[in-house]
């Protein structure tokens, strides 16, 4: 019998995504911080103007086509390879140990196997995973995710409630949430197996084709997108950083003039309104 596409991915944590540091990992060395309320809750802003280096930054109009620069990355900056997964480290990190976890294949959205991976690495490394997509913060289109060994208040300081709507067949062993805000959070909690299909049925489930998702705690949280760059009110492309509670600005200006109630407004603007 052919087994279940859910079940074909056992291997995946035979050789687990490795949590040790690793000396090839850039340095995070922010030019300044700052701390302010979001929803109540406590974010911190980062100036971190070398990320101004990055290739392929998002842009308002971008062209249909941009040759993917993801292969290279694969291929010549690995630090460890295991069950078509690669780990890289961030050349343009925004938090220590900065790694990006890819698909060895070309594959545009998180696959099951390495949504497993990637919630196993979160539980074993008390750390904290962030996927961005194209037109939400991504630079290339392949598949990755953002590891870094270090969770922040954030979300979890963000009142939470059951999601009552009835959006998949939910696995057994996961409950849905809804953080109590104003835009759409919704949160997969549960084991590594039932969160990472339930994470695929959700991806059938979204009608919208940007979204960020921030991994930690046993949870991953949904972050829906209408838009990438919320202007007036965050200059540049909204991220799962900003979402997880660090928000990089590359110039002094704005990072000074910012306060909480205009990156509420960036994330009512770029998100989604909450479920009813």
């Amino acid at each position: 019998m052919e087994p279940r596409w859910e079940d074909r991915y056992t291997d995946t944590l035979r050789m687990p995504i490795p949590v040790e540091n690793h000396a090839a990992c850039v340095d995070f060395a922010p030019v300044a911080r700052r701390e302010v309320t979001v929803f109540g809750a406590p974010a911190e802003l980062v100036l971190v103007p070398q990320r101004r280096e990055r290739h392929g930054r998002p842009m308002a109009e971008p062209p249909a086509f941009v040759a993917s620069r993801a292969a290279r990355i694969v291929r010549d900056e690995a630090i460890w390879r295991e069950n078509g997964l690669v780990l890289t480290p961030n050349r343009y990190p925004f938090a220590a140990q900065h790694r990006l976890l890819w698909p060895d294949e070309p594959i545009r959205e998180v696959s099951f196997a390495m949504w497993h991976a990637v919630l196993d690495w979160t539980a074993r490394s008390g750390g904290t995973a962030l996927v961005n997509n194209i037109g939400a913060a991504a630079t290339i289109a392949r598949a990755h995710a953002h590891l870094v060994p270090l969770r922040l208040p954030f979300l979890t300081s963000l009142p939470e409630r059951p999601l009552a709507a009835e959006l998949i067949e939910l696995p057994r062993g996961v409950e849905l949430l809804q953080k109590d805000t104003p835009v759409c959070l919704v949160g997969v909690r549960g084991d590594a197996d039932a969160c990472a299909k339930a994470l695929l049925l959700l991806a059938e489930a979204r009608r919208t084709a940007a979204c960020n998702v921030v991994v930690h705690e046993r949870t991953a949280w949904l972050f829906p997108r209408s838009l990438e760059t919320p202007t007036p009110h965050f200059p540049y492309a909204l991220g799962a950083a900003e979402v997880w509670g660090r928000w990089c600005y590359m110039d002094e200006e704005p990072f000074r003039a910012a306060d909480g109630d205009q990156l509420e407004r960036a994330l009512v603007a770029a998100g989604k309104s909450a479920l009813r």
